[in-house]
């Protein structure tokens, strides 16, 4: 398999680092927060020609730069409403409220917890229990009958509320049973693109490490010199390159069993690894609130938990290579 960037898709990385690098500095991540959302979309962010190759580049890009913007909350939900023909409202968000929400008498009555970018999103796709099937329906946030609570958590820049509906009137997008297949994609393109994020939040974390090990002299020599600090940083290179090839397998290869799996795997553990490794590098400073890595740090702590409240990728990794039998008779 041949996982090299066609020249266009350089071409789209090299453009959104490029911006994000202007627009999100280290130091100021959120100062553009406002006018972020109308350039991702004036810049092609959610042109319907981005393939899956060419979105993971851009969340590898967003997670680099923190993006203070509801891009990977939108563009995970746009698959419903293409489906359904519809506008997107401006940006989005979804939940799975499968299990948790209903419909009684065309009214959405449930609860779903940490949902991401809620407040500040248009419309909030929900997944709810019919009585035939599963269906998707969008919800304003400010409609009669809902209430958005704050759930704090590790990443300032990306919050989540948690949602409970009181017969809520909500817009129909796809019933069932159209909607139960779209709700599977939405799934498995929000678990790449979060892989994909991390894969650049472990890049920032390992950039930050690898420039003060370069520029930190101590008894004369860099500390980077230093077996200690260069072994370190060269693990977390490794995890990086190869959380880089699985999420870029997964894009291209999404019908592999184990795929998806691999990246969700891999990417989570190399973002909080890195970022780890590059506070003890950094030492004292960084530890500091001053010094920008813990943001870094903390949105790895994020997609950590995302991964570990979901079912566990390395069981299903086990179950693709050895059969499900085998990992069910697992103790």
């Amino acid at each position: 398999m041949d996982l090299s960037l066609t020249p266009t898709q350089a071409d789209i990385r090299a453009a959104a680092r490029r911006y994000l690098d202007d627009r999100c500095p280290p130091s100021r991540p959120a100062e553009h927060a406002a006018e972020l959302w109308p350039e991702l979309v004036r810049t092609g962010w959610l042109d319907p020609d981005l393939g899956a190759v060419e979105l993971v580049l851009l969340a590898e890009e967003s997670g680099r730069a923190l993006l203070p913007a509801p891009w990977w909350a939108t563009t995970r939900a746009v698959p419903v409403y293409r489906a359904a023909g519809a506008e997107l409202p401006g940006p989005v968000t979804s939940v799975d409220g499968t299990g948790s929400c209903v419909v009684r008498d065309g009214r959405l009555h449930g609860r779903c917890n940490a949902v991401v970018d809620a407040r500040t999103c248009a419309e909030i796709v929900v997944a709810a229990d019919t009585g035939d099937g599963v269906a998707l329906f969008g919800v304003r946030p400010d409609a009669p009958g809902v209430t958005l609570t704050d759930r704090p958590g590790p990443d300032l820049l990306r919050t989540a509320a948690d949602l409970v509906l009181t017969d809520v009137v909500g817009r129909l997008l796809l019933g069932p049973p159209a909607a139960a297949p779209v709700l599977a994609e939405v799934t498995r393109r929000s678990a790449l693109l979060a892989a994909a994020e991390g894969v650049g939040v472990a890049t920032r974390a390992l950039e930050f490490a690898a420039e003060h090990a370069r520029t930190r002299v101590q008894f004369g020599r860099p500390i980077g010199a230093f077996q200690a600090v260069g072994h370190a940083l060269a693990e977390c290179y490794a995890d990086v390159e190869a959380a880089r090839s699985l999420v870029y397998r997964a894009a291209c290869a999404p019908d592999l069993p184990d795929a998806a799996h691999c990246a969700t795997w891999s990417a989570a553990r190399a973002a909080a690894r890195c970022g780890e490794t590059a506070i003890q590098v950094c030492g004292g400073m960084g530890v500091t609130w001053e010094f920008p890595l813990h943001r870094w740090y903390r949105r790895a702590l994020w997609l950590e938990a995302r991964v570990a409240a979901g079912p566990d990728p390395v069981d299903a990794i086990a179950a693709a290579l050895l059969g499900p039998e085998t990992v069910e008779g697992t103790p």
